[in-house]
């Protein structure tokens, strides 16, 4: 079976590309970066992947109307490439990556040799997939645009519910409903279960949350407790969450991706406990005017971690309006005495501090590495 993927550079995309040509079937893929879509792509091929996104932007682009059969890569995913598979899903308005990774780790560790796809660079495996030759699959599970709904998973893992993406769902309410429609489908759910502590190399209150959990997801496969503890207690993290890329000049800089005000202010909290006497700095990217429209009221005792705050552009994500929302209105609400908006946050000093965190899941990586060069 020949397979098209469409934005082959997406993380998603990517990694679901690379775990199908590893399952054996024939890959080819394009994206608007790199030589642009087109219905000439698909000469002799029998399913075009796209991602989600691409229906957001142009659900009518000749390369998706003339296709024999179109999927998302979800879909895909969920329903072909592990229709024999015993899928343990993770599923969460926050952690998603994280758990995934754990989970994986500790299924690798214990001889599983998980298929595993993961939101996050993950440094063992090279990306954000893993191909194994084990009955299990490692998924994290999306509530956004309802992809979660493409997998009926073995074991479902649910981290919290709260409203996000409300580009995708109106209210809280009908967050719920997806999750309870995700429920219905999982055989076997976990999602509560006593916090048991860990010595682990990933800080914050919330890795213990994500650690008990795997630790639940061990036990209902029988794993026994001494390599569970092992493996759990020996994760290393993963891209992008907390990741510390630079240690020099007595200056500590983390890159993360929390952009929901309640995983910025867990990751911050998370960041004080690490460093209780540092000067912490947190610049943030808010993401999306409808998000931040949505979250607004989140916004309050947020930053209260942290000595000094910088609030960078908001990143556009898939709004095409404003809604009237602007860095100034986070900073008034939130209350913090020492903050301040910037157009180029790339650019400030931060020699005055021994930590530094840059947070967002738009650009603000890029503020990360032109921070490092300065």
């Amino acid at each position: 079976m020949r397979i098209h993927f469409m934005g082959v550079k997406g993380s998603g995309v990517a990694g679901v590309a690379s775990l199908a040509s590893k399952m054996g079937y024939e890959v080819s893929g394009c994206d608007l970066e790199d030589g642009g879509h087109s219905p000439d792509h698909l000469k002799d091929v029998d399913l075009l992947v796209v991602t989600p996104a691409v229906y957001w932007q142009n659900a009518k682009h000749p390369e998706m109307t003339r296709a024999k059969k179109v999927m998302t890569w979800q879909e895909f995913l969920g329903k072909v490439l592990l229709k024999d598979k015993k899928v343990i899903a993770i599923a969460g308005t926050h952690g998603k990556s994280t758990t995934t990774a754990m989970v994986a780790k500790l299924l690798s560790d214990c001889g599983f040799d998980p298929i595993a796809m993961a939101g996050a660079y993950v440094l063992e495996w090279g990306g954000n997939s893993r191909f194994g030759k084990g009955e299990y699959a490692v998924v994290e599970a999306d509530e956004f645009n309802d992809n979660f709904l493409n997998y009926s998973p073995e074991i479902a893992i649910i981290n919290n519910i709260e409203f996000d993406h409300p580009d995708y769902f109106k209210s809280e309410e009908q967050v719920r409903e997806s999750f309870a429609k995700f429920k219905k489908q999982s055989k076997f759910i976990i999602d509560e279960c006593p916090q048991k502590r860990f010595k682990l190399k990933v800080f914050g209150e919330h890795n213990q949350k994500n650690a008990s959990m795997v630790y639940a997801l061990g036990k209902k496969l029988g794993i026994n407790e001494p390599d569970m503890v092992k493996s759990i207690e020996s994760f290393e993290g993963i891209g992008r969450r907390m990741e510390l890329i630079s240690d020099k000049n007595e200056i500590k800089i983390y890159d993360d991706y929390a952009h929901h005000p309640t995983a910025i202010k867990t990751t911050l909290e998370g960041l004080r406990e690490k460093y209780p006497k540092s000067r912490i700095l947190a610049i943030v990217e808010p993401h999306g005017f409808a998000r931040t429209k949505a979250l607004l009221p989140k916004y309050k005792e947020v930053f209260d971690a942290v000595d000094k705050v910088i609030i960078g552009p908001i990143f556009k994500a898939r709004d095409n309006k404003t809604f009237g929302m602007t860095p100034k209105k986070i900073a008034e609400i939130s209350k913090h005495p020492n903050i301040q908006t910037i157009e180029k946050p790339e650019n400030i000093k931060i020699k005055n501090y021994d930590v530094v965190i840059v947070m967002g899941a738009g650009v603000s990586n890029q503020w990360t590495k032109k921070l490092l060069k300065n």
